[in-house]
C-alpha cells in the first residue's frame, strides 16, 4: 500500500481512500451504485479524474486530489 487517507468530505461524509501500487479502493458512508464505485476506482487507479459518475456526499474532485497527494509522496 502506498498510503491510506481517511477524511471528511465537504458534505460531511466519512471517506477512506486506500492507494495501492496497482489499484485504488474507496469506502465510506457515501451513496453510489456498485457500477459507479467500480468506475471511480478504475479511473483513480490510472490517475485519471473520473467523469460521468455520481456519488452522493463526496465530490469526485476531492477523491482525485487525495489520490494525487498519495502518489506525490
Amino acid at each position: 500500500m502506498i498510503c491510506e487517507k481517511a477524511f471528511r468530505s465537504r458534505a460531511g461524509k466519512t471517506v477512506i481512500l486506500r492507494v495501492y501500487d496497482d489499484r485504488v479502493e474507496v469506502t465510506g458512508d457515501f451513496f453510489t451504485t456498485d457500477d459507479n464505485l467500480a468506475k471511480i476506482e478504475s479511473y483513480l487507479s490510472m490517475l485519471e479524474k473520473p467523469d460521468n459518475v455520481f456519488i452522493l456526499g463526496v465530490e469526485v474532485d476531492e477523491l482525485y486530489e487525495k489520490v494525487l497527494e498519495c502518489v506525490k509522496k
